[in-house]
This record gives structure tokens, C-alpha cells and sequence, in this order.
């Protein structure tokens, strides 16, 4: 018990840090339909189709469009069927999958 209290300062000063700054540069879901409108990048649900065939099974959790790499991708969340979370990094320009982690 004493242990699970020591440990709560910790997790709130985890839960009141700043997001990180990759989290930081993705984009608004209005700023998603702007880019996908105007051709900018891929609609997310190609970005999905994507993940789905790159980890078989997955449940989807969570779909962001950010910057990264000199351009946007999509940063997806999945379930994998073995019960693992994965990331699923998507080029949102062409909807190929980058990589898997």
C-alpha cells in the first residue's frame, strides 16, 4: 500500500507535463478535412485500409494526421489480433505505410 502511494506524485506530474512535440504538430480534425479537400493528402480512411493490411486484425483506436518527415502522415493506433498495441505510420500523401511499430 505504502509503495502505491509513493508512486501517485509521480503519476500526477507525469499526467501535467506538456505533451510532446511530435503530439504537438498534428493536426485539428478541421485541419484534416481542409487537407484532405484540398488534395493535400489521402483521405483517412485509405490511411486506415493501409494500416489494417499492414498489422492483420487490427482494431483501430486512434487516427492523427501530423507533420513529420518534410511532409504529412498519418500516425495510427491499432490493437493487433496478439493483443499488442502497435503505430502504424502512414505517408499521407501517397497512403503507403511507413512503418510499424
Amino acid at each position: 500500500m505504502r509503495t502505491r502511494l509513493a508512486l501517485l506524485p509521480l503519476l500526477f506530474a507525469l499526467a501535467a507535463a506538456p505533451a510532446p512535440a511530435a503530439a504537438q504538430a498534428c493536426l485539428s480534425p478541421g485541419e484534416t478535412r481542409e487537407a484532405v479537400a484540398s488534395g493535400q493528402v489521402v483521405p483517412a480512411v485509405a490511411a486506415v485500409r493501409a494500416a489494417e493490411g499492414a498489422v492483420p486484425g487490427a482494431q483501430i483506436t486512434q487516427v492523427d494526421l501530423c507533420q513529420g518527415g518534410g511532409g504529412f502522415v498519418y500516425r495510427i493506433a491499432a490493437l493487433g489480433g496478439d493483443g499488442r498495441f502497435v503505430t502504424v505510420i502512414v505517408d499521407a500523401g501517397s497512403g503507403g505505410v511507413v512503418s510499424v511499430n
